[in-house]
């Protein structure tokens, strides 16, 4: 059984020598259907084969039906192979015009088949120029016969491959052109979260500022922070989670200086998931929504930030403890924007979900692919 493998193995590394990656493809899908269908193979050419054996004995009386089927089954191997090279071997076969492959085959089969009658005649003692003659005319039509089959088949097997590989690149074209699409939109959204997110933050360093607050000037310093980190990121495609939370962080700690200690947060981020990548503020518009529907109504709360990968999939959380879901909650723009940059990213593999805490209040997931 070993040698048998070898033999295989050997068989299999000689053909993949000498076809093309597409072409060693073919013959192993190829394979496969035979093994498949072996019985059906089978029957298919013995059936061909016992037909070949009455054509042979029609033709020749004199011919004995174990003799003609030896010839019969010969002759079906041969064409097997014979339309199995242009089946699977039609680049090779179409680099030369129709017309001069159609020649070189008729005269292969003209000349080895004349000759091959020649040879049997003069074994018998005696050659007849006129069976000569009649031989070389019967293989020449034959050789234009099997000839053309052989190109036509070659010809047929290019031009679907053409067309496959036109159809591949359009495809891939349309698939381009969905991606620009889908960028150009993230832009428009991107651009609808900047500002809101923005102004938002500068409304609350003013508040501080003119309050004269003695924290005003610390949470300019976690501003500019905040600014130096996601100003050079405002405007990428793409972005970490270890990234998002840093700004998450410093936005919380801005939001913190102003309620006071009544406000808790806690970023709690798996180290071996800070690299993971992830959509450009989609945690911060989460958080910010947290603090104005979760802290914001009664001045005080809990804001948590957490992830996790599940079934490969990267969860992303924000939960508060305010007064729970019900109102505006999960209408406003940010949310709504978040939405249309999941599925523009991700299709149905991102998700915004939000559901009711088991104590009260909300909590917030984001769902993408994990990589």
């Amino acid at each position: 059984m070993s040698s048998f493998h070898d033999l295989r193995a050997r068989l299999d590394a000689f053909t993949a020598a000498r076809l093309s990656a597409d072409e060693y493809e073919e013959v192993k899908a190829f394979d496969v259907q035979v093994k498949r269908h072996f019985w059906r193979w089978l029957a298919l050419i013995g059936t061909a084969a016992a037909a070949g054996t009455v054509l042979l004995v029609a033709i020749w009386p004199t011919l004995s039906w174990r003799t003609a089927f030896l010839f019969s089954g010969v002759g079906c191997m041969y064409l097997l192979f014979g339309f199995a090279s242009p089946w699977f071997g039609y680049r090779r076969w179409t680099r030369r015009s129709a017309m001069a492959t159609i020649a070189t085959l008729v005269a292969i089969i003209v000349v080895s088949g004349t000759a091959a009658f020649v040879a049997a005649s003069h074994a018998k003692g005696h050659v007849e120029p006129v069976e000569v003659v009649r031989v070389a005319a019967v293989t020449m039509l034959a050789g234009l016969a099997i000839a053309s089959v052989l190109v036509t088949i070659a010809r047929v097997r290019l031009r679907e491959a053409i067309q496959k590989s036109a159809r591949l690149e359009a495809e891939a074209q349309r698939e381009r052109l969905v991606r620009q699409g889908a960028q150009a939109e993230l832009k428009v959204l991107q651009a609808q979260v900047e500002p809101h997110f923005l102004f938002n933050t500068l409304a609350s360093v003013r508040y501080l500022v003119q309050g004269g607050s003695a924290d005003a000037l610390p949470m300019l310093d976690h501003l500019i922070q905040y600014l130096r980190s996601a100003l050079p990121e405002i405007r990428t495609e793409a972005s970490t989670l270890g990234r998002e939370a840093q700004l998450a962080s410093s936005y919380l700690a801005i939001m913190r200086m102003r309620v006071g200690p009544r406000l808790q947060v806690s970023v709690d981020i798996p180290q071996e998931l800070v690299h993971q990548p992830f959509p450009p503020l989609m945690l911060m518009t989460l958080v910010e929504n947290a603090v104005k529907h979760g802290v914001a109504p009664r001045g005080a709360g809990n804001i948590a930030v957490g992830a996790h990968v599940s079934d490969g999939v990267l969860c992303v959380t924000v939960a508060d403890d305010g007064p729970g879901l019900g109102g505006p909650i999960g209408q406003g723009v940010g949310l709504a924007n978040t939405r249309e940059r999941l599925r523009a990213l991700h299709g149905d593999a991102g998700r915004l979900e939000l559901a009711s805490g088991s104590g009260g209040g909300t909590i917030a997931t984001l769902r993408v692919p994990a990589s």
